[in-house]
């Protein structure tokens, strides 16, 4: 005697959760390697910069013209390493913004696997009840018809 198979009445709503939770992992995880890409991109920039310093201290006579050019190459050097750790701040707050967009995806969907899981259990025991009537109409039933006395007997 199967009974009705289980459908969920939200689960269109599931599965755009799911989608939705699904959208922000994947934005999380770009974010996080463009992150890592600013990170490597703030290590070179810092080491371009160390060889400038190091260059300048290494040499002994300098012309002026030189001079003004390392300067200038050094201050390029200094504004590439402040872009690139202002981009690297940009990249963390991104990684943070994902992250808050994932939990909250995760809460949407699990809010609604909640109600998916009350509804099931609900359906299970409306089952398992419509199982136990039938057969208890079953049973009186049979006591009927088996009962001497009992007007289905003379049936």
């Amino acid at each position: 005697m199967p009974g009705k198979k289980f459908r969920f009445s939200l689960q269109k709503v599931l599965e755009l959760r799911r989608h939705k939770t699904e959208r922000a992992r994947q934005r999380l995880t770009h974010a996080q390697q463009t992150l890592e890409q600013k990170r490597e991109a703030l290590a070179r920039a810092k080491e371009q910069l160390d060889a400038c310093q190091r260059t300048a201290r290494e040499a002994r006579r300098v012309q002026p013209a030189e001079l003004r050019q390392d300067r200038a190459f050094r201050a390029r050097a200094r504004a590439s390493v402040a872009e690139a750790r202002a981009a690297v701040d940009e990249g963390a707050e991104d990684v943070r913004e994902a992250r808050a967009a994932l939990q909250d995806a995760r809460q949407a969907e699990e809010t609604i696997e909640e109600l998916r899981a009350q509804e099931k259990e609900e359906h299970k025991q409306a089952q398992e009840r419509a199982k136990v009537a039938f057969f208890d109409e079953q049973a009186v039933m049979r006591h009927a018809r088996s009962s001497p006395s009992s007007p289905m007997s003379n049936l």
